[in-house]
C-alpha cells in the first residue's frame, strides 16, 4: 500500500497515455492544464452563480413583458382612442351595464342622458365608459354574423390558398 502512495504522490513519475508511449509531461503541469481547460469551459457566466440569477430574472421579466404587460398596454390605448373619439350624441356602455347618451362632454367626464326623461343627466367619469353601443331594445336576438376561421400554415406563417387546399 505504501508503495502505490508513494507512487502516486510523486511528481518525477512520469504520466505514460493509453497509448504506450511516454509523455514528457509531470503531473503538476497535467493539474495546472486540466485547471485551464476547467476554467476555459466554465462558459458564458463563469463560475459565478450571482450572473445566472441576474439572467434568469431577465428572462422572466422578458416573458412577463410579452405575456402579460404588453397586451394590457395595448388593450389600454385601444379603450382610450374609442373613448376620445366619442362625442355627444353617441350612445355608450357603462361599465356598470347601463346606457346612456352623451350630452356634452367635459376634461375628465362624459355628461350621459339616463333612460327616456331627458332632464336626467349624470355625470360619469370617462374610464368608466366601455364602449360605443347602442342598446337592443326588441325581444329579438342579434345575429352575429359568423366570421369563417383564416386558413394558416404551420404556425401561421404562410396562409394556404382556397385553391391549395383542392
Amino acid at each position: 500500500m505504501t508503495n502505490l502512495a508513494t507512487f502516486l504522490l510523486d511528481a518525477a513519475t512520469p504520466i505514460i497515455p493509453s497509448g504506450g508511449t511516454q509523455a514528457t509531461t509531470t503531473a503538476p503541469a497535467v493539474a495546472e492544464q486540466a485547471a485551464q481547460q476547467t476554467q476555459a469551459a466554465s462558459g458564458l457566466f463563469g463560475n459565478n452563480p450571482v450572473t445566472v440569477i441576474i439572467v434568469y430574472c431577465v428572462i422572466i421579466f422578458a416573458v412577463m413583458y410579452f405575456f402579460s404587460i404588453r397586451p394590457t398596454r395595448k388593450r389600454e390605448k385601444k379603450m382610450q382612442e374609442m373613448r376620445n373619439a366619442i362625442t355627444v350624441g353617441d350612445t355608450v356602455l357603462l361599465n356598470s351595464g347601463l346606457f346612456g347618451k352623451v350630452a356634452d362632454v367635459t376634461a375628465e367626464c362624459f355628461i350621459i342622458e339616463f333612460g327616456t326623461n331627458k332632464g336626467v343627466k349624470i355625470p360619469v367619469l370617462k374610464q368608466e365608459v366601455f364602449g360605443k353601443r347602442e342598446p337592443n331594445l326588441s325581444n329579438k336576438e342579434i345575429e352575429q354574423p359568423k366570421e369563417e376561421p383564416k386558413k394558416q400554415g404551420l404556425f401561421g406563417l404562410g396562409k394556404k390558398k382556397e385553391s391549395e387546399e383542392n
